[in-house]
């Protein structure tokens, strides 16, 4: 019988159970002991922005299983899209993706879409207009490979790493924000918070109090956290590194001054002793360091801190390719 068709939009899609048993089901896909396999299989991966750890550990992903990938960078060697319903497309767009998405359904198995925020509206971006067009119109899985919201395929890795270091409900987490020449996107902070309250963690976002995270966001991961037995919480007092496991440094964007970069970086201004420095990881109970990566050395963490022991950014990105390949053998239904 065939697998009914699912999308992979974000963690919050699944129940705390399912992730479990997930996490599970990928320590075995890194171990070797799962042996399944998506032999004829064909990934599509649309990129409307760039890509290192995504773009290959995916295409990797798909070779080991037995299958193929194939890359499609939107306006380089592919028309640019057009996403607006009810629109003259008399402009710069030459195709819609009500044609584009059924029929690159009809070439794929599975699809990958890569699309950043506009960073004009966040009322506008926190719909994630251009992931849902896709959703709403393939006639195959959509696997979120990182959105204005969700970055869903790095916080699976980000789980398994912490399940690795012998994380475990109340155990605390500090996701920390850091100074950054520009505003960056908040789908790795809201996807990390997200899944921190689905594993049960004591998550504590530390930040300036212009760069608080959305507090709808805040408040559905707070009510994850009651269920499992962990917490969410912000704080821009540095005394929340004490008692940390983890330290996870990530820099975005102030919705104070969402879309206003000149208003924003006034906001940023002051702020650059905000970096993962050995007197921050000193403070803590022999915390690890994390980060999705990249990273700007000696700005958003110091080199002593990421070329330490203490530093778990390798092997989270190298989980990327062993949660991808679980997740894939998993929407496409594959059996042994």
């Amino acid at each position: 019988m065939e697998a009914e068709m699912e999308h992979f939009l974000s963690t919050t899609d699944w129940s705390p159970d399912r992730l479990d048993r997930f996490l599970a089901t990928a320590a075995e896909v890194k171990a070797g002991r799962d042996r399944r396999r998506l032999d004829g299989k064909v990934m599509g991966m649309l990129f409307f922005n760039p890509s290192l750890r995504t773009r290959t550990s995916f295409q990797v992903a798909m070779v080991q299983l037995g299958g193929e990938a194939v890359a499609l960078t939107v306006g380089q060697g592919m028309w640019d899209l057009e996403i607006a319903d009810g629109i003259v497309m008399d402009g710069a767009t030459a195709e819609h993706v009500r044609e584009a998405a059924p029929v690159l359904s009809r070439y794929l198995d599975v699809l990958g879409v890569r699309a950043f925020p506009r960073g004009r509206r966040w009322a506008e971006d926190r719909t994630d207009p251009v992931l849902a067009a896709f959703a709403r119109h393939a006639e195959v899985p959509v696997v979120n490979m990182e959105s204005s919201v969700w970055h869903p395929c790095q916080a699976l890795a980000d789980a398994l790493t912490w399940q690795e270091l012998g994380l475990g409900a109340g155990d605390r987490v500090v996701l920390s924000w850091a100074w950054h020449p520009k505003p960056l996107p908040l789908a790795v902070p809201l996807s990390v918070m997200a899944v921190a309250a689905q594993r049960g963690l004591d998550l504590t976002v530390l930040r300036p109090a212009a760069f608080a995270l959305d507090p709808e966001h805040v408040a559905a991961a707070a009510a994850v956290a009651d269920g499992t037995g962990g917490s969410v919480t912000e704080t821009d007092d540095l005394a929340a590194l004490e008692g940390a496991r983890v330290v996870y440094g990530k820099s975005w964007g102030s919705l104070q001054a969402y879309g206003r970069p000149e208003e924003e970086a006034g906001l940023r201004a002051g702020l650059r002793s905000w970096q993962v420095t050995p007197e921050w990881m000193a403070r803590t109970a022999n915390a690890r360091f994390m980060h999705c990566l990249p990273v700007r050395r000696n700005v958003v963490v110091a080199d002593a801190v990421l070329d330490s022991p203490s530093s778990a950014v390798v092997d989270q990105a190298e989980n990327r390719l062993h949660v991808q390949k679980a997740l894939l053998l998993e929407l496409l239904g594959a059996t042994s």
